[in-house]
């Protein structure tokens, strides 16, 4: 479903570099019977499908080397007395601390730009692409967390699977082609003290300030290129100006009313 989207662009700039390696498993691969069942019904009645915990394990194994096969061999090593599943699994995989397995979940934090900073710093990231009616809850004890696009629905985690995949990849060192565009994208913080410089006292950045809020986020300013004037529609004048000082106060005081205008929560 997604494969050909890792074969486009910046992402497969960044394959054909060796900088990153993306490899897709097919659940059906670990399928238990001749039919490749990758899914069941619920039990206890319900509708829809639930991706089986059997399935997923053996996928996660293909990937992941001695992901959790001897539970009597890790509570005699760790001296534990009858520790559940979850906390044997977190015992052997807290000692690979550059790895984590993420599970795509309506019911998970919503992914943003701090994640998406924090998994490029991994050498390996593993994303299980969840289930519209989700999966066998005993999965949960080979995650280390649930992520979501949002409080809304879909057919499966796929597309959410793609997006972090991408959002993380152009973060790795050497991806992009200028460190800059990495830096200051549609999301970037700027100390508090040089925003109030710049826009004067506001009532929002003078209660953030009272917070101890250090630095603020904003949403990119406005990008402009050729031509300069289309249908009547022109490029602001600062831009043509070649004055970078007067640009990037211009920059930051419309980042600021599109933050403002538009992500006002980005403020709170």
């Amino acid at each position: 479903m997604i494969a050909s989207f890792f074969e486009e662009s910046i992402l497969k700039k960044a394959k054909d570099k060796g900088l990153v390696e993306i490899e897709l498993v097919n659940l059906r691969d670990f399928a238990i019977d001749s039919y490749g069942t990758v899914d069941d019904r619920p039990y206890g009645g319900g509708a829809g499908m639930v991706l089986k915990v059997d399935v997923l394990y053996e996928a996660l194994s293909s990937v992941i080397p001695n992901l959790f096969r001897d539970l009597n061999k890790i509570n005699k090593k760790q001296k534990m007395l009858k520790p559940t599943c979850r906390q044997a699994w977190q015992v052997q995989h807290d000692n690979n601390h550059y790895q984590k397995i993420v599970l795509t979940s309506p019911k998970g934090k919503v992914f943003n730009q701090k994640k998406a900073k924090e998994y490029a710093k991994l050498d390996h990231l593993v994303i299980i692409a969840g289930h519209y009616e989700g999966v066998d809850e005993r999965v949960l004890n080979f995650v280390d967390e649930e992520v979501s696009l949002g409080d809304f629905v879909m057919t499966g985690g796929e597309i959410t699977a793609a997006a972090i995949t991408d959002a993380v990849c152009r973060l790795v060192p050497g991806v992009l082609k200028k460190e800059e565009a990495s830096k200051i994208e549609s999301f970037f913080s700027v100390p508090i003290d040089r925003l109030i410089e710049v826009v004067g006292e506001d009532e929002i950045l003078k209660k953030l300030k009272e917070k101890g809020i250090k630095k603020v986020k904003l949403l990119e300013y406005p990008q402009y290129t050729r031509p300069e004037d289309f249908l009547g529609l022109k490029v602001p004048k600062i831009l043509l100006s070649g004055n970078h000082k007067k640009i990037e106060i211009w920059r930051l005081k419309k980042a600021w009313e599109e933050t403002k205008r538009k992500r006002e929560d980005l403020l709170k």
